[in-house]
């Protein structure tokens, strides 16, 4: 594990969302999260999250939920000039800090709920790829993660992702089980999540905000970040909640 992974004097739990990303998870994660449940359980081509980074991400970014580092290495030729990791699993930190050779990466070890371990520093982008729906519900509560993701932002600065919504979308049957077993393990939170609430949220935090569907995930952007009064609920500790896909 780095031995360079910067954390805040706040301790920080591991999310039970979080815990399942080390060793031999890590390494299957392209297989089983991008290869097969992504597209076959929720209907979402790797190739069309792919083009959502490569449209929005910039030499000054931060990735929120790190998964396996997967769309950063297929940008790990472009001109960087830092790549903030932020995650509360340092194994997932590790591992993709490991697949971006020569990228100028700085380890963030936050938790998306909680300002208090989160940098102080501004990005251009900030990707949250898959973790929206990792943090629990009601999805109003999850106000808190996107207040906290556009405090990340400078004043032009874009957020993008996808999210997983919830039992009111047309899941398949594969996507009935994944969602039924992910939620009952506190994996997901995402049993109540819509496209609309999704997009209030964003409203409330950005000026300008963009969602498309691929089947039963919503795909957004959300930029120009709105500076509002600090809420005193984001520093508060959940111990269900965390990021990561």
């Amino acid at each position: 594990m780095s031995d360079n992974v910067l954390s805040s004097s706040a301790e920080i739990s591991m999310p039970s969302s979080a815990s399942p990303y080390s060793g031999l998870a890590l390494r299957l994660y392209d297989t089983f999260v991008l290869n097969f449940t992504s597209p076959f359980a929720w209907g979402c081509r790797k190739e069309t999250i792919n083009a959502l980074y490569r449209q929005n991400v910039t030499p000054r970014h931060a990735e929120v939920g790190v998964g396996s580092g997967y769309f950063l290495r297929r940008l790990a030729t472009r001109q960087w000039q830092t790549v903030a990791l932020i995650d509360p699993n340092k194994s997932a930190l590790s591992f993709v800090k490991s697949r971006l050779p020569g990228v100028p990466v700085v380890e963030y070890n936050g938790d998306i709920l909680r300002s208090d371990t989160l940098p102080s520093v501004r990005f251009s982008s900030v990707a949250a790829n898959y973790v929206l729906h990792c943090l629990p519900g009601p999805m109003a509560s999850k106000r808190i993660a996107i207040q906290n993701l556009a405090a990340l932002l400078v004043d032009d600065g874009i957020l993008f992702g996808s999210t997983v919504l919830g039992v009111s979308e047309r899941h398949n049957a594969l996507g009935r089980v994944v969602m039924d077993v992910c939620n009952r393990k506190g994996a997901f939170g995402n049993t109540e999540d819509t496209e609309e609430c999704l997009r209030e949220l964003l409203a409330l935090h950005f000026e300008t905000v963009d969602i498309k569907r691929e089947k039963t995930v919503a795909i957004f952007v959300a930029s120009r970040p709105r500076r509002l009064p600090a809420n005193p609920d984001s520093n508060q500790h959940n111990d269900s909640g965390g990021a990561g896909a």
